[in-house]
């Protein structure tokens, strides 16, 4: 006959065994409703914190002008225009949470159709300068428009800085692209050419470009943004400490043209390998005109911490990173211009971090090589961290 205690027993048994495994089931659908909570929310702030908006920015030739928006979960956003790829806008908070603009340039369309200074602009075909606006391929001379006498700057007096480019969204990339005719400022070649801009969760503005062509060419492109991390409109920079790391810079001559010589930094006004502060250093640059040198970085292809500048006022810091081989570092003393909020920029207001390949590489064998052939695809990625200190 069954013990009446037994069967008790066994019925405790079960219940405690239905009990953990409604205990296991109803943590188990917690933690997966957590999950899910938590994946929405971080696809939510992934989504939110790489959205690209657009808005009209007035007219070129007839045709709408558009400026895109880049923000991040840090609260950075950066402004982009499809003419000329111009960056018209940096904001950036500093070690307060003060939020400034850190980029120099214009409010509207008219300072931009001109832009004398190239504020923000992306440049091509050819960054700085070529001497005498004169080079040579395969035995045959290229005569290009003096738009610097007597050299030839920043792709002649229509380059890519004011063209109107095709542009679209790709997820939390802005791309840029446009299509330089055989010919366009009397370069060999149709160009073909690809500008992709990320603003990253770090706070990293990363600008990738690609370009082909259809016949031997050279090229070089870079951006030529004026930053002052005290904020634009602020004064000059002389409050700013930099440090670039090359041991080497390519001297120059009366018209900014390289020398055609590589030299050691080491005791020179050049040598920034350390921490300087600028209105320090300034002075001190043969000259009396301040820095516009390029700096020497080595191999193109492989990515390079090239400079850091800190304002210790504020706390922000701008760090520079490029597979180009090298950099021109400039502190703006032509600068001489009303920018946005009728601000006053006068020289020494602001610095150029402009990745590049050598000026003038077309006429010095020695410089590494800008030509571009149909076989070929020019690649460059330079990226500029922001932070605070």
């Amino acid at each position: 006959m069954p013990n009446r205690r037994d069967d008790i027993h066994a019925a405790n048994r079960n219940f405690c065994v239905i009990l953990a495994f409604l205990t296991v089931l109803i943590i188990t659908l917690i933690s997966v409703v957590i999950y899910l909570s938590v994946k929405d929310r971080d696809t939510e702030e992934n989504n939110s914190s790489k959205m690209i908006t657009s808005s009209p920015f007035g007219t070129h030739n007839g045709k709408e002008v558009l400026q895109y928006t880049l923000k991040n979960s840090k609260g950075t956003e950066i402004r982009i225009l499809n003419y000329g790829g111009i960056i018209t806008n940096i904001m950036i908070p500093d070690k307060t949470g003060k939020m400034d603009d850190i980029c120099l340039g214009f409010d509207g369309m008219e300072g931009y159709a001109t832009n004398g200074p190239y504020f923000g602009a992306l440049i091509g075909r050819y960054a700085n300068r070529i001497a005498n606006g004169r080079f040579t391929i395969d035995g045959k001379t290229y005569q290009l428009d003096i738009n610097n006498s007597p050299n030839a700057l920043h792709g002649g007096k229509v380059g890519f800085d004011k063209r109107l480019w095709s542009s679209e969204i790709d997820g939390d990339v802005l791309q840029l692209t446009y299509v330089s005719a055989d010919g366009e400022e009397k370069y060999p070649g149709e160009v073909k050419v690809t500008v992709r801009y990320q603003l990253t969760n770090d706070n990293e503005l990363v600008i990738q470009y690609s370009a082909t062509t259809s016949a031997k060419t050279v090229i070089n492109l870079t951006n030529h943004a004026y930053f002052n991390l005290a904020g634009q409109g602020s004064g000059n920079i002389f409050g700013h400490n930099v440090t670039i790391m090359a041991d080497q810079y390519t001297p120059v001559d009366s018209t900014s043209i390289p020398t055609g010589v590589i030299e050691n930094v080491d005791g020179t006004a050049w040598d920034l390998r350390t921490k300087k502060n600028l209105g320090e250093m300034i002075p001190t640059v043969p000259g009396d005109v301040g820095y516009d040198h390029n700096y020497c970085f080595g191999k193109t292809g492989w990515r390079k911490y090239m400079a850091r500048v800190e304002h210790p006022n504020t706390g922000r810091y701008l760090e520079m990173y490029s597979t180009e081989p090298g950099v021109q570092f400039y502190t703006a003393f032509y600068l001489n211009e009303t920018g946005k909020g009728g601000a006053k920029y006068g020289k020494f207001d602001a610095f150029c971090l402009e990745a590049q390949h050598y000026p003038d590489s077309p006429n010095k064998p020695n410089f590494p090589t800008t030509l571009l052939a149909p076989s070929e695809t020019y690649l460059q990625t330079t990226t500029y961290k922001f932070g605070v200190m």
